[in-house]
């Protein structure tokens, strides 16, 4: 099956949605961030020096890669072509994504 895609225009909306699914029992390894701004994505899950722990217990994965990596890895959630186009799309437009599944 595939993943749910969220999109948060806001980083208050994306924290909200983390809490929410956490609260539901949907578990750590089934929630994937993904922004395009390393100073953004880091704000919300914290970086590799301070993670702060409420968020950082909440989420597997955080990623900012671009284009073709980003794509390889929204391959591996078994999104196609056309899917992983769009969402890189959001991400260009600053969306931020929360996936809810796991990898293939």
């Amino acid at each position: 099956m595939k993943p749910t895609v969220k999109a948060f225009q806001d980083d208050i909306g994306l924290l909200n949605e983390l809490k929410k699914q956490a609260s539901k029992g949907v578990p750590k390894g089934s929630l994937h961030v993904f922004a395009h701004d390393d100073e953004r994505i880091d704000c919300i899950v914290g970086d590799a020096t301070s993670q702060p722990a409420d968020i950082a217990d909440l989420v597997a994965d955080r990623w900012n890669e671009e284009d073709s990596e980003l794509r390889t890895v929204f391959r591996g959630f078994g999104f196609d072509p056309e899917e992983c186009d769009d969402l890189e799309t959001k991400l260009d437009n600053g969306k931020l994504l929360l996936v809810i599944g796991q990898p293939n």
